[in-house]
């Protein structure tokens, strides 16, 4: 294949491609983590009480803590209230139990059976009496985390709904955002489209600070959403182009690196900020680098010839020889590529091609099918996972999520491990284990805390690699002359799981067995599709419809490139066959 054999000439991974990987890629990746994690935490709901004049009073003047407080609430099913409180009719019996209760508070070292007794006839007391509703608002406690746009617009009890809605409207735009940018990727080529999105990225982030209402809220997380995971994949897809068939999987090492360092950084940073408008400033501003350094961002040189710019990719490739130090013939290459355009030209048409086009091509279609499934499954049970992380223990809502990050550093051996063994049959273990664990999860006693808290978290450890995998397994199904829009088609499908995913989590207040539950079966599912994928480890990506229409026909779902032998196939594209070799070294 032309452009393949002139990459390995000017360098398929050389300087130009390690400092993509290692600064392009790993920067924009690390900025969507950030950015993930600040809408996560700015739309958090800190522990929250009714206001009540008299209990918040004494807790002022005796400087209570939160938990001095708590036999004070009412409880619900075991639990103190967050939307109920005692209704003081006989506001004199009232008075003398708070003053009694609060002025003895010194009592729970000096005298604790004595306060004992005390806090029992509170406990009493507000289970005899009549409750109401939060008819004062409520009181927040931020020793853990900072006050956030849902506890400063008190979206709680029959308000909770609002930034549930924030959340599933941040996903809606990234699904809208996918179908957009994988057009003007195509249509337009990688950097402008890299500009775009940056550049929405940081205009709505900033936005967010100046809200004052849902409406204007919810428009603003809608546009960082449309830039929200192109604005990480299409670096990546980028470089991606860049590498030769042994390295593809480094720009996705890069990806998980530098998104599960974010993962752990974020929660850090925002431990140690007074208010959710500092984080929410940060995240956009860490945009500007990328925007101040456009000009030095390349345009795939893959994408230029498929769309006739064959002097500006002849450009491009010189300068990746010259940063590799290695020779570079502009008319040689030039002659190389332009007779197996000639060549792909003679056997098919040059109109434009669309996702339509590739729905009439039978193997590719159902390839693009299957690899939908899997970025769905992938997507949602990834997401899932993350946004559950709360709900598998108690306390520090930061340290929580660093600790769920911190299992995802053995993820980082997932490209090690698929470029060795392919991508089929990891990622299948991979799902399956996943989906395992969610499914077991159910069935290990409440009792066994810590039991139950490592079966999850190993299924969110293997859904990581899973989901990060799909991202690799996009990006090379698709021939590259529609490949910006088979992403794009992946990214839509993908969010569209994603805003599920609330809900899924959501379904915690029922039973806490549910959200692994269901994203335990879905895994499974991504498993299952994953079986009927053609390998592609070890092959030149595809570049026409006709090449990804014949891609893995001569492929079985036993084939694993680290113990296959040297095979042959023939491609025939209108009867002009074209031979490819494939060795067991390329894996």
């Amino acid at each position: 294949m032309g452009y393949e054999s002139v990459l390995i000439k000017v360098g398929e991974f050389g300087l130009y491609q390690k400092l993509l990987c290692g600064l392009f890629v790993f920067y924009t990746t690390f900025l969507c983590g950030i950015n993930y994690y600040t809408q996560v935490f700015i739309f958090d709901t800190p522990p929250h009480r009714c206001y009540d004049a008299v209990v918040d009073g004494y807790q002022m003047q005796y400087n209570a803590t939160w938990e001095d407080v708590l036999p004070w609430i009412p409880r619900e099913q075991g639990y103190p209230s967050k939307c109920s409180k005692v209704d003081s009719k006989d506001a004199r019996q009232f008075l003398n139990q708070t003053s009694t209760y609060f002025t003895n508070l010194d009592l729970q070292d000096a005298d604790p059976g004595t306060f004992t007794n005390i806090r029992k006839s509170v406990l009493t007391y507000v289970e005899s009496s009549s409750h109401k509703t939060c008819d004062d608002g409520w009181s927040y406690d931020h020793d853990l985390i900072f006050p956030t746009i849902t506890s400063q617009n008190d979206w709680v009890c029959d308000a909770d709904w609002k930034s549930t809605v924030i959340h599933t409207i941040f996903w809606i735009g990234n699904t809208v955002g996918s179908f957009v940018w994988g057009f003007t990727n195509d249509t337009f080529g990688r950097k402008p489209t890299v500009l775009l999105t940056h550049g929405i990225y940081f205009l709505a982030g900033i936005a967010t600070l100046f809200s004052q209402d849902m409406v204007y809220l919810c428009i603003c997380r809608f546009l960082v959403g449309c830039a929200h995971h192109t604005v990480s994949h299409l670096p990546y897809l980028l470089v991606v182009e860049y590498c030769g068939v042994t390295t593809r999987t480094v720009p996705l090492l890069m990806v998980m690196v530098s998104y599960t360092c974010a993962s752990m950084t974020v929660p850090w940073i925002a431990m140690w900020l007074p208010s959710w408008n500092y984080l929410a400033a940060l995240a956009p501003t860490a945009v500007l680098p990328v925007l101040l350094c456009w000009k030095l961002i390349p345009e795939s040189p893959s994408w230029l010839l498929v769309v006739g710019k064959d002097d500006r990719a002849l450009a491009s490739l010189a300068t990746v020889a010259k940063v590799n130090g290695q020779p570079f013939q502009k008319e040689e290459a030039r002659d190389e590529l332009i007779s197996t355009k000639e060549r792909e030209a003679n056997g098919g048409t040059e109109k434009k091609v669309t996702l339509i086009d590739l729905f009439k091509t039978p193997n590719l279609r159902v390839n693009a099918f299957l690899v939908n499934v899997i970025c769905m499954m992938g997507f949602m049970c990834y997401y899932g996972n993350v946004q559950n992380t709360s709900n598998l223990g108690e306390g520090n809502v930061y340290k929580s999520y660093f600790l769920g990050a911190l299992v995802e550093i053995p993820c980082w051996s997932a490209p090690f491990l698929i470029n060795k063994l392919g991508r089929r049959w990891p990622l299948l273990i991979l799902f399956a284990v996943s989906g395992a664990c969610g499914v077991g999860y159910g069935f290990v006693p409440t009792e066994w805390y810590y039991t139950s808290l490592t079966v999850a978290l190993i299924g969110r450890m293997t859904v990581t690699a899973a989901y990060f995998i799909c991202l690799q397994y996009g990006s090379e199904i698709f021939p590259t002359v529609i490949r910006g829009q088979g992403v794009a088609m992946c990214e839509i499908l993908g969010g569209v799981a994603i805003f599920l995913s609330p809900s899924i989590v959501y379904l915690a207040k029922v039973s806490p067995i549910l959200p692994l539950l269901i994203l335990g079966l879905c895994s499974i599912i991504g498993a299952l599709a994953t079986l009927w994928l053609p390998e592609t480890a070890g092959y030149s990506l595809p570049q026409t419809l006709e090449q990804g229409q014949v891609f893995g026909e001569n492929q079985s779902i036993w084939d694993l490139p680290c113990i296959k032998k040297a095979s042959r196939y023939e491609v025939d594209i209108n009867d002009i066959k074209i031979e490819v070799k494939e060795e067991s070294e390329k894996v």
